[in-house]
């Protein structure tokens, strides 16, 4: 792949959008749909049906979607999305103890990615793993234990480092060769970080959250070791990070970089979430209840900034529409003027009803744009590591529904 072009293509096709991916839907109110187009959002607005709410949400639009323009846009968000699948590797060794007591989507991920790392290894003649905010070291004791790979767990969370050290302890299969615990902040200027990293070594960062991602993509780079492996992930963290975006010399190039805001690198992050049809009742029930609350608290209680009120419990959305407002209401310290009847009334009234379906629509269609933003901030990272000389690939590792945040970057010398 040629990751400048696809860069530039992402970056041209999330330009003329940035009023939409930039803002959430409510904060727009009362002009929440200015910046889409009217005809995609009245043909989305009709689509009402359980099953068929659910295929949008996941994107799976081709054969009942009619407006040509959004067609397209669908289409163009699956191009630019699409990386290569990561090849094929024999199963990792493993008995029944391999994964006790670990979740189904840790499993799946260590399944797939173990075995990539074990032929990296042999490939480079890597001599040390380095793995990146390793926590208690499951990736890494199980890496150790099924291939003998010579690994060290780095995190700052000295609590996390003496549970996965006592846990190796107790179940190393290779007791000359046991995981290995640094304390430590990963950071190219961290003395004790630098002295660690030798040449010959390689960084492993499974889901890096926000700048810990660059941290390790940029200290690696600059120490000069000859491999590494990365999963972004929590790109929210990302925001106030001056150093967070655009990290290439040819996004820097650009005449107008995009920089993501709070709610954009949100965005990011919710590139894979799904509805199920066991949660749509009361996920779309909430999305009722959330934008019929703002419109009351705007048009009859003057409240023109955007309330925070937090999360409610499941049970209060059983309830009508009156019991949950009023219960908000008292959350946020403002006297109802409003009796449950009324504001049962209130939520029933056609026009706001037409106006919320119309604004889950706007974001369905703001929602679609969220794994192109994550490919906008992945491909920078790639880009950054090509510009230090090293031969970079981007794939796709994990089954997006056990592991939404599944693109990984490999970097070697």
């Amino acid at each position: 792949m040629d990751y400048k072009k696809r860069f530039q293509e992402v970056y041209e096709f999330l330009l003329p959008y940035q009023n939409i991916w930039q803002n959430e839907i409510m904060l727009q109110y009362p002009r929440p749909l200015d910046y889409y187009s009217t005809e995609w959002v009245n043909e989305l607005a009709q689509i009402r049906e359980k099953d068929d709410v659910i295929r949008l949400e996941k994107k799976d639009v081709f054969d009942f979607i009619k407006n040509p323009g959004l067609i397209d846009f669908y289409r163009r968000i699956e191009e630019l999305s699409k990386v290569p699948a990561i090849e094929n590797y024999p199963a990792m060794p493993e008995n029944r103890y391999t994964f006790l007591f670990i979740i189904p989507k840790k499993e799946h991920e260590i399944r797939k990615l173990a075995p990539v790392v074990n032929a990296f290894k042999e490939k480079h003649e890597i001599e040390r793993i380095f793995d990146i905010g390793g926590g208690i070291g499951l990736l890494a004791q199980t890496l150790s234990n099924e291939y003998n790979l010579p690994l060290t767990s780095l995190d700052m969370d000295p609590v996390l480092q003496k549970t996965g050290f006592e846990r190796h302890e107790k179940n190393a299969k290779n007791p000359q060769n046991k995981v290995k615990y640094l304390n430590v902040k990963v950071d190219v200027n961290e003395p004790t970080f630098r002295k660690a990293l030798t040449p010959n070594s390689m960084t492993l960062g499974l889901h890096t959250c926000g700048s810990l991602a660059n941290s390790q993509i940029r200290a690696s780079a600059e120490l000069g070791v000859k491999g590494l492996i990365n999963f972004g992930c929590c790109y929210i963290k990302l925001d106030g990070d001056p150093e967070g975006q655009n990290i290439s010399s040819f996004s820097q190039s650009l005449p107008h970089k995009l920089e993501m805001n709070h709610f954009a690198l949100t965005l990011s992050c919710r590139a894979h979430r799904k509805m199920s049809v066991k949660d749509y009742d009361l996920k779309q029930k909430v999305k009722f209840y959330r934008y019929a609350i703002h419109v009351l608290l705007h048009d009859e209680y003057g409240e023109k900034e955007l309330l925070t009120l937090g999360n409610s419990s499941p049970k209060l959305y059983d309830e009508s529409f009156g019991v949950y407002a009023l219960e908000q209401l008292r959350r946020v310290n403002i006297t109802p003027k409003h009796t449950k009847e009324e504001l049962d009334q209130f939520f029933s009234r056609p026009d706001l009803q037409d106006l919320i379906w119309k604004m889950l629509a706007g974001n369905l269609i703001r929602n679609a744009l969220g794994r192109v933003m994550e490919m906008y901030i992945l491909l920078d990272r790639v880009i950054y590591l090509q510009e230090k000389g090293y031969d970079v690939h981007l794939y796709e590792f994990f089954n997006e529904e056990l592991s939404p945040r599944n693109l990984g970057i490999v970097a070697s010398k």
